[in-house]
């Protein structure tokens, strides 16, 4: 993996080199090159990240890229581009993004499958080209300013830009702190720094003349166009569906011994560890090291819910013979975590991954493969069929399935039908009857910046059909969200995160099923459960539980034991943080009390609130 970066400026390329310089140490390999007159590319590599070439050229073509890649289906792409066999193996990524850029031009990412960022000097055309992957599992930021235009993996990289301005974005931060929606067109905590959306790409044509220089996106990757999937019979659509999963994680496993996993006891991250350590296992490499968000067992024996969930994950491994590692926050490890920036991306997604993260660092894990994003896809979990029945007037089959749930028919029809009406209103119904106070007062931000900005709860669509509702959350910033923060995490401790849930081919495959074959009976996620029939075991399979009080209730006790010390850090100070302006001050001191916290626990407005804050 490498962080990559680039600039475009009316005179030379002398900015790249503090871009460069905040992407990481000259001592962590990389280097930089004037691709053309105003014109540079460089890359850092991740610390103990493999030695991946990152800079290609096309002399010919008079062509320049940089690159953060890794190509799946590589013998599809080369047969496609006419590469002899003798010359597959020595070829490496970055050079087969080069010479499809030179057949299919700005047509080349449709061509491509695999994890992905990366830019293309044409030098003939004058433009600069760059792309994202579909998932968005490849970072790209970017500013366009009257001093030019600058790419980088990371935002801190594009602020070192010459005339990139680290003013914030106050809508931004005011829908942060009131986690009001999250935000898919591209834009950052940062005015002037954009992200470059999955499955889009980027143009800048015809120089930097105009103040700024006109940026041109284009979504390349329409998942609403996806064909319908017929297949014959269930076990044809369950023998699909593993094959490809079984791809999936089988292109994600090179890199260095030893390869992490995640393992919660999940459906989703269960059959990658499983399908993971059986492919490895066959290449005759070490299997898996598994990871666990659950704290450490041991002391008093657990309470029976906890000890549900760890016999899931030890199911996993006995099964496999898995070694699993488990770690406890602290409230120091918060304390820690609670201090880093949160306007950069997704830091607060962290406050289960860190322990993780500084776990796997410990026993030299580089590669971690998680099941983060599989509810978008084939582990999708039904949403928008009832409400489909509901209005095309199925009401016999919107009653069998509240029967094969269990639940009072006016109950289940009143659950499906409100959210028609109004989205949210459900929500609203239930924290009101438990007493909570309405939204606005709900969270920290400060009252006069939520005046300015006019924050309100993003309004959810009308979730009518199973596509729309995937599409959906396909598309509503959560999915990028977490990937972001864990690629920033990760990296600062040279770990490499791959999502074969999330790959290209198994996304189109769970948007093209009919629904029956994610509900059948009281059962969702159907196909998954049939698919994996002879890997994981049936407590796994058949588990319809997403209750995990044993991962969130230390998470919770560190958390409350964090916030005195948070607080006495606050008062110590002689003048207040300088993003207190954004924040309810008062009200959150009055919050930072252990007691307190446990009689109501604000967790995520507090958290979002302390994040923020430069302490």
């Amino acid at each position: 993996m490498n962080y990559i970066c680039g600039i475009r400026s009316r005179g030379d390329a002398h900015g790249l080199a503090a871009v460069l310089a905040e992407l990481g140490p000259a001592a962590h390999g990389g280097e930089w090159t004037a691709a053309g007159a105003g014109v540079g590319l460089g890359f850092r590599r991740i610390p103990a990240a493999p030695d991946i070439e990152a800079l290609h050229f096309d002399r010919e073509a008079d062509l320049a890229a940089v690159v953060d890649v890794r190509l799946d289906d590589r013998a599809g792409l080369c047969d496609a581009l006419g590469v002899r066999p003798s010359e597959r193996a020595g070829l490496a990524d970055g050079a087969l993004v080069l010479r499809g850029y030179r057949r299919w031009g700005r047509n080349l990412p449709s061509h491509l499958l695999g994890d992905y960022a990366f830019a293309v000097w044409d030098a003939g055309k004058r433009i600069l080209f760059c792309a994202r992957d579909p998932a968005g599992v490849k970072p790209c930021y970017y500013a366009a300013t009257v001093q030019g235009f600058v790419f980088a993996s990371t935002v801190d990289a594009v602020l070192a830009a010459p005339g990139v301005s680290g003013e914030l974005d106050e809508a931004v931060v005011a829908r942060s702190l009131t986690r009001a929606g999250l935000d898919d067109t591209g834009h950052t905590f940062f005015k002037q720094v954009r992200k470059l959306p999955p499955g889009h790409s980027l143009t800048l044509a015809n120089g930097v003349s105009s103040s700024p220089p006109v940026v041109q996106l284009e979504r390349y990757w329409r998942p609403e166009h996806v064909p319908v999937v017929r297949r014959a019979s269930d076990d044809d659509y369950a023998e699909e569906l593993l094959d490809l999963f079984a791809q999936a994680v089988g292109a994600r496993l090179h890199g260095a011994d030893p390869i992490g996993a995640h393992l919660s006891g999940g459906l989703d991250s269960s059959s990658i560890a499983v399908l993971a350590a059986r492919e490895l296992r066959r290449r005759g490499r070490p299997a898996p090291l598994a990871f666990s968000w659950l704290p450490q067992p041991g002391g008093e024996p657990p309470s029976e819910t906890h000890a549900a969930e760890y016999d899931l994950v030890d199911a996993v491994c006995r099964q496999e013979g898995l070694r699993v590692f488990h770690r406890s926050p602290s409230a120091g490890d918060l304390v820690d975590l609670l201090r880093l920036d949160g306007a950069r991306p997704g830091t607060h997604v962290l406050i289960s991954e860190d322990v993780v993260q500084r776990c796997a660092e410990e026993q030299g894990v580089r590669v971690l493969l998680s099941g983060w994003g599989g509810d978008h896809g084939v582990s999708f979990s039904g949403l928008g069929h009832h409400a489909q029945l509901l209005l095309s007037g199925r009401w016999s089959e919107l009653a069998a399935a509240a029967r094969l749930r269990g639940k009072a028919p006016f109950r289940f029809l009143a659950g499906v039908a409100l959210p028609l009406v109004h989205p949210r209103l459900p929500l609203e119904l239930r924290r009101r009857s438990f007493g909570y106070e309405p939204w606005r007062r709900r969270w920290l931000v400060d009252p006069a910046l939520a005046r300015r900005t006019k924050v309100e709860p993003k309004r959810k669509p009308r979730l009518v059909g199973m596509r729309r509702a995937m599409l959906w959350l396909l598309r509503n910033g959560g999915l990028g969200e977490r990937i972001e923060g864990w690629a920033a995490g990760g990296a600062r401790r040279g770990i490499e995160y791959r999502y074969p849930l999330l790959d290209r081919r198994l996304l189109e495959f769970a948007l093209g099923l009919p629904p029956e074959q994610f509900l059948r009976g009281k059962w969702n996620r159907w196909l998954m459960r049939h698919a994996l029939r002879d890997v994981l075991p049936p407590s796994i399979r058949w588990n319809q539980s997403k209750h995990d009080p044993a991962r969130y209730d230390p998470l919770f006790d560190a958390f409350a034991e964090a916030l005195p010390l948070v607080r006495r850090r606050l008062e110590a100070r002689d003048v207040p943080p300088s993003r207190a302006r954004y924040i309810d001050m008062p009200r959150l001191i009055e919050l930072l009390d252990t007691a307190r916290f446990r009689a109501e626990p604000r967790f995520a407005s507090i958290h979002r609130a302390l994040q923020l804050l430069d302490f």
